[in-house]
């Protein structure tokens, strides 16, 4: 599934929305957004270190870094 993941100019992830769009009335002005491939259950996870994790991995999976 497609998640965008908002992080700050540091790269430090801020927040995750299902789907590939960020809705209007969120302003990123200050702030990056990446639509990325995501497993199914991601949306699912309840711990927030797991859920970190996994976004991190899938940006690093898209730009290339380890």
């Amino acid at each position: 599934m497609k998640m965008t993941i908002v992080t700050d100019d540091q790269g430090e992830i801020l927040g995750a929305i299902p789907g590939d769009s960020v809705p209007e009335h969120v302003i990123l002005e200050d702030f990056q957004s990446h639509v990325v491939d995501v497993a199914d259950d991601t949306v699912a996870l309840t711990d927030a270190e797991q859920l970190k994790q996994r976004l991190q991995q899938a940006l690093q999976a898209q730009h290339g870094r380890q």
